[in-house]
């Protein structure tokens, strides 16, 4: 029904246990470096659709890969947090490592594992809406968000995909355009049932791993929308403080800055790439006035 590639390359990376990881590339005409993109909880790659062209214009060769058992990535497995954080470090060396790491949402928990595990892979972490923790750990936060994940954990046991994802829908009754509602639900349903019900169960549950992450010497910016509230902005302000930094604020945007707001995201962004390391939590209070 419409493009969803553009220009974009595909390619897959594969992995020694036979698991093919699909990565889409916007090829920068004279790049200054890598991106690499890792998408949130039930997304996918296409969840930077806009961003990677953007970041390529500004210089930046950007990339965004399906996790193990999502959409176009195939595995039989596992799915554990610190496969999926392997499977992030060996698509970094596979582009070019080092690798500025952009991670939304569930794949901040992922990339944080990865940058601990391959500090020399990457050249920065962004942490976009996402937090130290699964959910769980602040619970008392974001009633809405534990509400609608663990609804959605209980309709994964005993149910397809597709019958999960439609229960999801219909509970949480977002309205959008129906040819977009039709592809998030084909992408979703394109991936493991077992992978679906182990992420289900890392975004509510994965112990903090930021003093790790903190200790790794990679330099890190906190950024979420201006209206984000899946994960808390308090959590998000404190993780801030934790890794030393000021957080990058998105304007009109909530939980998907990178669609929404797609020009300050890839600005914001391009700030932290380029600055020196010394400078970057300067730098972040600049950015809040996108």
């Amino acid at each position: 029904m419409f493009d969803l590639f553009g220009n974009l390359v595909f390619r897959a990376v594969l992995r020694p246990d036979a698991t093919s990881l699909a990565v889409l590339t916007a090829v920068a005409e004279a790049p200054k470096g890598r991106v690499l993109a890792v998408h949130g909880f039930t997304g996918a790659k296409e969840d930077f659709l806009f961003l990677l062209p953007e970041l390529a214009a500004n210089g930046w060769t950007s990339s965004a890969v399906d996790l193990r058992g999502v959409h176009q990535s195939t595995s039989s497995g596992p799915y554990d947090l610190d496969t999926l954080a392997s499977d992030v470090a060996a698509v970094a060396r596979d582009l070019g490592a080092p690798v500025h790491l952009v991670a939304h949402s569930f794949g901040g928990l992922v990339a944080q594992r990865a940058v601990v595990a391959a500090p020399e892979a990457f050249a920065s972490l962004t942490l976009m809406c996402t937090g130290p923790a699964g959910f769980l750990a602040s619970a008392d936060l974001i009633p809405v968000t534990i509400d609608r994940v663990t609804m959605f954990a209980d309709e994964l046991e005993g149910h397809t995909l597709e019958q999960a994802w439609d229960a999801k829908t219909a509970y949480e009754n977002v309205d959008m355009h129906p040819a977009m509602a039709s592809f998030l639900r084909e992408r979703f349903v394109a991936g493991s049932h077992e992978a679906a019900v182990q992420n289900t169960y890392d975004v509510l549950h994965a112990p903090d791993a930021l003093d790790a992450v903190a200790a790794s010497g990679v330099p890190v910016a906190v950024m979420y929308g201006e209206r984000d509230g899946t994960w808390s902005q308090v959590t998000q302000n404190d993780m801030a403080v934790r890794l030393g930094t000021i957080p990058v604020v998105i304007p009109d945007s909530t939980h998907l800055p990178m669609l929404e707001n797609v020009y300050a995201t890839a600005e914001a962004l391009d700030r932290f790439f380029v600055g020196d390391p010394s400078e970057r939590a300067l730098g972040h209070s600049d950015a809040n006035r996108t």
